[in-house]
């Protein structure tokens, strides 16, 4: 009679930046506690102990790391990581910030002004600044890892994107911008990457309960008093109000709709591993996350076909003759 042997495949070594709180966070616990290895990263893990012991203790490293370091800096730093488990499996590039406010109050001559803490390169004019955090610095990361895991056919890219770089909305101009960029960056490399057997996944997080609010970043010019009653004050008074509420209180507007992070951190894990949630189910680029990203996408789709018939006239005219 012959037996078959069922080979149980090694942990995977996780990278994940932005683990003070949040995605990172829950989803740096929810990858331990899988059995899996993971290397956390913040820029000041000396602000959060307790955070750092608890990652530890469930077998977890925990490194310093500036997203916005130069490039020379963060080569070091992979190889530092790398040499850690002698292989990274997966990135999370999850780190970033949201910038909100009426665009017209951003300026490369005022600097941003954050709730709690300052900005990230705070010396940077504020759309450098958060294009610098949110989209550069992933693809210096992304950059650096690429050729390890194309040399060995395997590796998983994973950046934290948003509804916000699927639906640009009133107050969110830079934000958006950011996550657009690194939408598109991630859609490319997706078929770029295919052949390498590198696999490229984008999160788009709706409202979740996290700190969003006590990390929100604000122009220092005050918005003009014409925007009174506009939908730019109303999101930033809507966001504004959660300030100091942590990771307890949902945002107006959202009642019932809050995603739970822990859930959201699930998810990204079980579509990694195509286990659980996501067994059976096929690979695509994009993973909506929580009940309102759907809506954003539904309201996107149907915005960009009335805009194609609604202009068709124009655009089945321009074909040569």
């Amino acid at each position: 009679m012959s037996t078959t042997t069922t080979t149980t495949p090694p942990p995977k070594v996780w990278l994940i930046t932005g683990c003070s709180s949040g995605f990172g966070l829950a989803l740096a616990l929810h990858v331990l506690n899988a059995g899996h290895k993971v290397i956390a990263t913040s820029r000041n893990p000396s602000k959060t102990p307790d955070l750092v012991t608890q990652v530890q203790n469930l077998g977890g490293t925990w490194l310093t790391l500036d997203i916005c370091s130069p490039e020379s800096e963060l080569a070091s730093f992979i190889e530092r990581a790398t040499a850690i488990h002698g292989i990274i499996d997966v990135l999370v590039n999850n780190a970033g910030y949201a910038l909100l406010g009426a665009f017209e109050c951003f300026s490369s001559l005022n600097m941003a002004k954050k709730l709690t803490s300052p900005t990230p390169n705070a010396s940077a004019a504020e759309c450098l600044s958060i294009m610098h955090t949110n989209f550069l610095a992933p693809l210096s990361l992304t950059r650096l890892l690429i050729p390890s895991m194309r040399t060995r056919r395997s590796g998983t890219l994973i950046n934290i994107s948003s509804t916000a770089g699927i639906e640009a909305k009133p107050s969110r101009s830079l934000y958006s911008a950011s996550k657009f960029a690194l939408e598109a960056f991630s859609e490319a490399l997706y078929s770029e990457l295919k052949p390498f057997n590198i696999r490229v996944l984008l999160v788009e997080p709706g409202a979740f309960r996290t700190n969003f609010a006590d990390n929100l970043v604000l122009p220092e010019m005050e918005l003009p008093g014409d925007y009174r009653g506009s939908e730019v004050e109303g999101v930033l008074g809507g966001v504004l109000s959660m300030r100091g509420e942590g990771e307890g209180k949902g945002m107006k507007g959202f009642e019932g709709k809050m995603g739970d992070v822990a859930k959201g951190a699930k998810a990204i894990f079980d579509v990694v591993e195509g286990t659980g949630w996501a067994e059976g189910m096929g690979e695509y680029l994009r993973l909506p996350l929580g009940r309102d990203g759907s809506e954003r996408w539904e309201v996107k789709l149907k915005s960009l076909r009335e805009n194609l018939d609604g202009t068709e006239m124009i655009w089945s005219r321009t074909g040569e003759d």
